[in-house]
């Protein structure tokens, strides 16, 4: 449970994020793994608790690995997959406990896998999607007690288009009955911004129609990528061109 930050810190750090641009929770985690990677690669991957902590999750997920390989120093990355793949070697390497039923031997020839399985199952969440959930956490908590009382960052809010769906979700979750303002905003918000996506989408297609191809092009070109954002999408999102035919792109409509 996260104690409750003080009234002028919360409305001052939801306004910062705001100010950013996107989702102001997904900021929210980008900042603290900005800050959790400063001190990591300089004095933290050292220390036995934190190294317990990534060799017991088998390393980090497939999006924080790349951020880790982008990001790390030489050394420290040498030292922090040293110790992971030592510890995965003396689990490989440990004896096989003893099949103690008739049941266990009946098992062994359809459970070949399970000690390996075992061995390689991460034991905890990755270390920064740990960072990135705390961060989700009191910052949810914090948009929703500032929402419910600053009609300033209520204004901001919706000129900022809100948070993305997953964190709508969090969010909403997270609402007390005493957060009803709150949730209207964040409902209105989210409803507006999926109705001005889908009437980019209708553009999109409509203009793809040979009747309509002549019409400038515009902001509809954007529909996907807004989409991928909306949907809690990171990266840089690079979409392949594709002239699809008038009567395909009709159909598909249809």
């Amino acid at each position: 449970m996260h104690r409750r930050a003080p009234a002028a810190y919360a409305a001052s750090e939801i306004r910062h994020l705001l100010a950013r641009g996107g989702c102001p929770i997904c900021r929210a985690g980008q900042e603290a793994i900005e800050r959790y990677l400063f001190w990591f690669f300089h004095e933290s991957y050292s220390e036995p608790s934190v190294i317990l902590r990534y060799v017991r999750s088998r390393g980090f997920c497939p999006r924080h690995l790349t951020l880790i390989g982008e990001r790390g120093p030489q050394w420290q990355l040498t030292a922090i997959f040293s110790w992971i793949i030592a510890d995965i070697l003396r689990a490989l390497d440990a004896p096989a406990p003893p099949l103690r039923s008739r049941f266990q031997q009946l098992r062994r020839h359809v459970s070949a896998g399970d000690a390996l399985t075992r061995v390689l199952q991460p034991n905890g969440l990755c270390l920064l999607c740990e960072v990135e959930e705390e961060a989700a956490s009191h910052t949810a908590l914090m948009l929703l007690d500032v929402l419910e009382y600053d009609e300033d960052v209520r204004d901001r809010y919706a000129a900022s288009g809100g948070c993305c769906l997953p964190h709508v979700h969090r969010v909403a979750r997270a609402a007390g009955r005493h957060h009803e303002q709150a949730i209207a905003t964040i409902h209105q918000v989210l409803r507006d911004r999926l109705a001005s996506l889908e009437h980019l989408c209708n553009e999109f297609f409509r203009k793809a129609d040979y009747r309509f191809a002549h019409e400038p092009k515009g902001e509809e070109r954007e529909a996907w990528r807004q989409a991928l954002q909306l949907f809690g999408y990171h990266g840089r999102a690079t979409a392949v061109f594709d002239q699809a035919p008038a009567r395909r792109a009709e159909g598909e409509r249809s």
